[in-house]
């Protein structure tokens, strides 16, 4: 493991963190209005048996109860057991905009809802150019009861949908178009665990630098990275420190490479704290040796020494709300009803998102007030403004 120089002791830092909060350092603007998520939809009443028709009184008992001399009911008609889910991808299911769909498919399998065994296939590697094809193709197998497009390919669902009115299809994140009917335009906002990130990362920093390496100037990334900004400069601010930050979009979703460069040029400025939108920055991070980072997405702890805690986005509540949706289609017949409009789970508290594992890294001052931030989250207490707008 890489040593990294002592951090100071907070002594009070639970205590000034919650103060600046609650004081309002985070702004009381509320996000944008989503769309609320579709109610879960319960599982069709069994069919009551019919009553037993009693005997005429000419004729004897008999020498069995009449449950034992009765006909067996014929059974109510059963719904489905299995649920196939087929899901296409720019990338791999490694990267975190991927994997944390898929865990969030596992979590919900588990749970078997309305006794359903969920299958999931991931198909990787998918160009936006493609979709409509492999889209078409997954329908036109018949194998497949809801079909995830796990990125920005409205487009393709549009094309396709309507000529499989029995299926569900979602496609998910920006740069999306609402499609109605049978197509789910889903997402999730993680600025509120990326705004407690923040928390750690200003009371941590010792050079009041920090950074952020992300993929393009889209809503859904800078949420999260103006979030921890403002987390940092909270805490900051209650500790005298003057908190400044700088962002690196690196064009690509996928460049290790080039998010480790542009993390070095970072360290290089002065940043000790740098929150990796992208994979890339931990390994700039373990070779200065001094500096730490956080992740995105999914819980990134066990992936790095220098990794203090990770901004997880979920999407079980999403996933589940299509699984409803699908079931009372094909059990009661309600019609598939998409609004016109992105349905985003924006908030820890409908289940969007979590903050993952905290570091032994991290006082238990610090982690105190961060808990006592995320349980004001939660009481509705505390608002962490949604910004989506480029970071200069």
């Amino acid at each position: 493991m890489r040593k990294f120089r002592q951090r100071r002791t907070l002594a009070s830092a639970a205590v000034v963190i919650v103060l600046a909060m609650i004081a309002g350092a985070c702004g009381d603007d509320e996000p944008a209005a989503t769309t609320a998520a579709p109610a879960t939809t319960a599982a069709p009443a069994t069919t009551a048996a019919p009553a037993t028709t009693a005997a005429p009184d000419t004729t004897a008992a008999p020498t069995t109860t009449e449950a034992e001399m009765a006909e067996p009911d014929e059974e109510a008609p059963m719904g489905p057991t299995e649920l196939d889910v087929a899901m296409i991808m720019l990338g791999t299911k490694e990267e975190g905009w991927y994997a944390t769909f898929i865990d969030s498919v596992h979590r919900v399998a588990e749970e078997m809802p309305h006794g359903l065994t969920i299958t999931l296939e991931q198909i990787e590697e998918i160009p936006y150019a493609d979709g409509e094809r492999v889209i078409r193709d997954l329908a036109q197998t018949g194998d497949y009861e809801i079909i995830v497009a796990h990125s920005t390919y409205s487009d393709a669902v549009a094309a396709v949908k309507d000529d499989y009115p029995d299926l569900l299809f979602a496609y998910s994140g920006s740069g999306n178009e609402p499609t109605g009917g049978n197509g789910y335009w889903i997402d999730v906002f993680i600025h509120e665990p990326a705004f407690l990130a923040g928390l750690i990362a200003g009371a941590m920093t010792q050079t009041n630098h920090i950074s952020g390496v992300a993929a393009f100037p889209f809503p859904n990334v800078n949420g999260p990275l103006h979030a921890f900004i403002d987390g940092a400069r909270t805490a900051g601010a209650q500790l005298g420190k003057e908190i400044t930050f700088d962002v690196a979009y690196i064009e690509s979703w996928f460049d290790p490479a080039t998010a480790q460069e542009a993390a070095a040029a970072q360290i290089a400025a002065g940043s000790d704290m740098i929150y990796a939108e992208r994979f890339g920055p931990f390994a700039a991070a373990e070779e200065a040796g001094n500096v730490l980072a956080f992740g995105h997405f999914t819980d990134q702890l066990g992936l790095s020494d220098v990794v203090l805690t990770s901004a997880v986005a979920r999407w079980d509540a999403a996933f589940m709300d299509l699984v409803d949706a699908w079931y009372a289609y094909t059990t009661e017949g309600v019609a598939y009803d998409a609004p016109m409009e992105r349905i985003v789970y924006t908030s820890m508290v409908d289940g969007g998102s979590s903050l993952g594992e905290i570091s032994d890294l991290v006082s238990a001052e610090v982690r105190e007030g961060v808990e006592l931030a995320q349980q004001a989250i939660l009481s509705g207490a505390l608002t962490v403004e949604l910004k989506t707008d480029p970071i200069e």
